[in-house]
This record gives C-alpha cells, structure tokens and sequence, in this order.
C-alpha cells in the first residue's frame, strides 16, 4: 500500500462520475434520456468526493494532518472489528425476524430489523420499540425483552465502547511518534536497515556471469 496512492484513485472515481453524469445531463437537456435518479446520484457523489479531496491539501500541515493519519492507522483494525461486529449484528437481524416479524411492525421485513436495530444502537426509540411489542404471547414477550435488553446492553456498552477505544489507542500511538520523532513506515524501516550505496556493486552479480540449471543444482 505505500506505493498506492489514496487520493489520486480518489481523484480520478470523482471524474469519472462528474463526466458520465455530464453526459447524462447533456441527454436528459436533449430529451434523449430520462435517467434523472442516475444522473443526481452521480453529479452528488462527485461532488461529495471533491469536497473530501479538499483535505489532501490540509494534509501539508502537521497539526491539521492528525485526523488523516489517524484514520489511516485505525483503518486495519476497525475494519477487521466491523466484520466479526457484523456477524453477531446479522445474527441478531435474522433472529428478530424469524420470531419477532408477526408480532412487532418494526419486525416485519430484513432491511426494516436491520434499520430498527441500527436506531436502537444509537439511543433512538428505545421506548417506542418496547411500548409496540404486542403481548399476544407471553412466552414471545418474555424473549422480545431478553432479545432488546441483550442487543443494547451488547452493542451500546461493549461494542461502540471497543470501536472508541480503536479509534483513541490509533490516535494516542500517533501522538506519542509525533512527540518522539518522526514516525517511519515499515518500507522505510526496512529501507533504513540497508547502509550500503547502490554502487558499492553488492547489489548485482559480476558483469557477464552466467548461470544455468545445472549450476543450481550443484548449489
């Protein structure tokens, strides 16, 4: 990845949906295309990742560069924590909809569970998820509250408390490198080990040597 840069991918997905948006637009002004939902999905991604790409010139700047490169070392880890997250999350999703759906209106389909247990997840009604579950079954009951209590308590407490403490361990490391020294990649630490110059000649063979199968089999 140190020879992949960021931005300039970044860059050229930006052009590529402002030109096929343009292009549309110029079909839809021309009452050849009628795509309108597509043509305003690209122009405002577009626009979108522009206003992102302003913070590559913030980057030049020390003390504005520490949201970048804490971003850039939490990535790794947060999303190796999303994908193992994301599997009790589905586990959960599937569980309400199997048991909950003929109960509960928030239950009824995949995307609305999924949509209901991402609100609960960031404190939003609570109260109104609890107050609709009807008590047409007492033993339904019994779990939709073992089901609710348990998913807050798991992802609120435990898991966005993890997710935080990524985010403040990358940024903590980063600080620590800036008060210290300059921090270096692992290219360059490995780059840094080599004293030798390019021209000391232990970089290549002698000139004109030759070596075929049967001289590594003698090795």
């Amino acid at each position: 990845m140190e020879f992949i840069n960021g931005w300039y991918i970044l860059l050229v997905i930006s052009d590529m949906f402002t030109i096929v948006g343009s292009f549309i637009k110029i079909g839809i002004e021309s009452k050849t295309l009628s795509s309108y939902d597509i043509c305003g999905i690209l122009l405002g991604t577009s626009t979108l990742l522009v206003w992102v790409g302003v913070i590559r010139y913030f980057s030049f700047f020390q003390k504005y560069n520490i949201l970048i490169v804490t971003l850039r070392a939490a990535f790794p880890n947060v999303i190796r924590f999303c994908c193992c997250v994301a599997v009790i999350y589905l586990g959960y999703c599937f569980c309400g909809w199997i048991v909950l759906g003929p109960y509960h209106t928030k239950f009824r389909s995949l995307s609305t569970v999924s949509e209901c247990l991402f609100s609960l997840i960031n404190g939003d009604d609570m109260f109104v998820t609890f107050a609709e579950m009807e008590q047409s079954s007492t033993l339904v009951w019994i779990f939709s509250q073992v089901y609710l209590y348990t998913f807050i308590s798991l992802f609120i407490y435990m898991v966005l408390s993890l997710f935080i403490a990524l985010i403040t361990g990358a940024y903590d490391a980063i600080m620590a490198q800036t008060r210290e020294q300059v921090p270096q990649t692992d290219l360059h630490t490995f780059i840094a080990q080599c004293t030798d110059t390019p021209s000391s000649g232990k970089f290549r063979g002698p000139e004109g040597s030759s070596c075929s199968f049967l001289c590594c089999c003698e090795w």
